[in-house]
């Protein structure tokens, strides 16, 4: 893209000099930083480029520490690397770098990489994005089977399916396989159980107006709107049965064609599911089809819970309290170990809650170990156990009554809807269900 502008940030002059003049070749300007702590600063505000190249091994603050530290930043940075290394290659497409490419750089590949590392940044600057995509935080052998995936796999156009219990972040590598791909066209969200029954054909695959009472105007249906991008299909065990012969039929042949239309539609659309349903019971009992599990079973990642990667519990706390506005807000040593002791029932998304409630009543710069642990007990992922062990038994009632008391003010708010009521929880429809039991509520 002619006049874009590009940031090269590596402490090899003579490196810089080679590109700057490659760069100028291909139509962009070139600006340049000689280190990590002069690009920091480079990389946010209105003068921020669009895109950067940068070098992994700096003196000083070196590639790595570059993308943990960028923050919210929007520009899409290509790593370079002269060491071939598939490790700190794999790292730094976790910490969001868009893609790698190793030294020395051919001008022909360069060229078409930096087209969509520029589109990419002005699409989130512009917001045509729905949120920033964060970067895969951690360091457990699980995350990093899962980063080697995104930047291995991410590119190809394999129809990939993530599994994973609620909260463990499926939206988030879904965006990451996005972005590895390199497509141009938009990423498309679709939650299936949030769709009524009799919307879901013509959610998926379009309308023609007249087609059924209410259709008063044509709709192109989320396949062909993602036609060169990618399509996520969230919650798919959610999917009738009629809708998964579609969906596969989609799959095999390319086409679609939508209600009332007469022609079917060629669609380039990358196709992104993910459940928290272990689906091959549901084959078994007939929920299910056993052909389209199948066909989605080419690429499947597992997300592994938070649980069960312990190790990634604390990068995650440090970098989620500055997502809550409070980034400067330290974890003391008993709040350390309040968040290991917890077995995190939502996962990561209840992290992210936990934190943002403990923020808010935080005194001084620090969390504490008991501000942590009331906050866990008073989560509406929690369980029993763990509230018990938490605070004694009448700090127990008090505080399961402010989560019947938070429950019931979410479903009045919005009319005794339970799925919109979910979702504004941060939880799955079921889990709010079974607490609506116990507490005793009804929709």
């Amino acid at each position: 893209m002619s006049g874009a502008r590009i940031l090269i940030i590596d402490d090899d002059a003579g490196f810089r000099f080679a590109m700057r003049k490659a760069l100028r070749r291909l139509g962009y300007e070139a600006v340049e930083a000689e280190s990590g702590e002069q690009a920091l600063p480079l990389l946010i505000g209105p003068d921020a480029p669009d895109a950067a190249l940068l070098d992994l091994r700096m003196k000083g603050i070196g590639g790595l520490e570059v993308l943990r530290r960028r923050g919210s930043s929007p520009v899409s940075i290509i790593v370079l690397t002269g060491h071939g290394s598939v490790e700190a290659a794999v790292e730094a497409m976790r910490l969001g770098a868009f893609s790698f490419l190793e030294k020395p750089v051919d001008g022909s590949e360069l060229a078409p990489l930096l087209d969509s590392a520029i589109r990419d940044t002005r699409q989130r600057t512009d917001g045509e994005e729905q949120d920033f995509v964060p970067p895969l935080v951690g360091r457990s052998p699980a995350m990093d089977e899962v980063a080697h995936f995104i930047s291995t796999g991410g590119p190809t156009a394999e129809t990939v399916t993530v599994f994973g219990e609620t909260g463990t972040g499926k939206e988030i590598v879904a965006r990451h396989i996005h972005r590895a791909s390199r497509r141009e066209g938009a990423f498309v969200a679709m939650n299936a159980a949030c769709v009524p029954r009799e919307l879901f054909e013509s959610e998926l695959f379009g309308h023609k107006r007249g087609a059924f009472t209410g259709a008063t105007a044509d709709r192109l249906g989320l396949f062909r709107e993602a036609d060169g991008g990618t399509l996520f299909i969230d919650e798919l065990g959610e999917l009738p049965v009629d809708m998964q012969a579609k969906l596969l039929r989609v799959l095999e042949t390319r086409r679609v064609r939508g209600v009332g239309d007469s022609k079917e539609h060629e669609i380039d659309a990358r196709i992104v599911a993910a459940t928290n349903r272990d689906l091959w019971a549901d084959v078994r009992e007939g929920r299910f089809r056993e052909d389209l599990y199948f066909r989605l079973q080419v690429f499947p990642i597992v997300l592994t819970p938070l649980r069960d990667r312990k190790e990634d519990i604390l990068p995650l706390a440090e970098h989620l309290l500055g997502r809550v506005g409070r980034s400067s807000l330290l974890l003391s040593d008993s709040a350390q170990l309040a968040l290991l002791d917890y077995d995190w029932p939502g996962n990561v998304r209840e992290l992210l809650n936990v934190l943002r409630r403990a923020s808010l009543f935080a005194k001084g710069n620090e969390l504490s170990g008991e501000l942590v642990r009331r906050m866990e007990a008073a989560s509406v992922f929690g369980h029993q156990d763990v509230r018990q062990s938490a605070s004694p038994a009448a700090t127990t009632q008090s505080l399961a009554e402010v989560e019947r008391q938070h429950i019931e003010r979410v479903l009045a708010s919005l009319d005794g809807n339970v799925t919109k009521a979910a979702i504004q929880l941060g939880i799955d429809r079921r889990t709010l269900q079974r607490k609506l039991k116990a507490f005793g509520l009804s929709a």
